[in-house]
């Protein structure tokens, strides 16, 4: 990295210049481009679509979460103690957690089965948080809070429609969100 005032050349990452002693700290920090990374990195997870909140309580049987998830057609729900997340219980968990060890959904508690104090995103993270914590963690589902407060989850699918429809998306005058049209096949 070349010192912007001396010119002299420096390693990179260095905290000052090795000539003029000129502090170097945050001048060589990459700076995200107007393209995929550059929307990746700008964009907040709250401009993703949100799926809202489906919670069950802490005590609340596994029947009880499973209903939800089939009535709703969603992957997971939040489990809440106190009005405050305390875990997530997701289709997986239903195979790993209570069909594997032969449970009786009904006479077993969230509690007992939920992942508790999950990964979560705040709603102002970047979409690249997201994508890093699913990849890292092997997530399907990532619930999205703003404080303490719940806002809903976010899902695999969510991301990819994100970065089909907002960020790959041509820019041919379409509004944001706004799902490109298919090529018509006229003949």
């Amino acid at each position: 990295m070349r010192c912007p005032s001396c010119d002299a050349e420096n390693v990179p990452g260095a905290a000052l210049c090795e000539d003029c002693g000129l502090d170097l700290a945050g001048l060589d920090t990459p700076e995200a481009d107007d393209g995929f990374t550059g929307r990746l990195t700008r964009d907040r997870v709250r401009d993703l679509r949100i799926v809202p909140p489906l919670t069950v309580t802490a005590d609340a049987s596994v029947r009880e979460a499973i209903e939800l998830l089939r009535r709703e057609r969603h992957g997971c729900v939040l489990v809440e103690d106190e009005e405050r997340l305390a875990g997530i219980f997701t289709e997986r968990d239903v195979l790993t957690r209570v069909v594997r060890r032969g449970l009786d959904p009904d006479a077993v508690t969230m509690r007992e089965v939920m992942t508790p104090d999950p990964y979560v995103l705040q709603a102002g993270d970047p979409p690249a948080f997201a994508i890093h914590k699913m990849v890292v963690g092997g997530l399907r589902h990532l619930p999205v809070v703003e404080g303490e407060k719940i806002l809903g989850f976010i899902s695999v699918r969510n991301v990819l429609r994100y970065v089909r429809d907002d960020v790959l998306a041509e820019p041919t005058g379409s509004t944001r969100g706004e799902r490109p049209r298919p090529p018509s096949r006229a003949a």
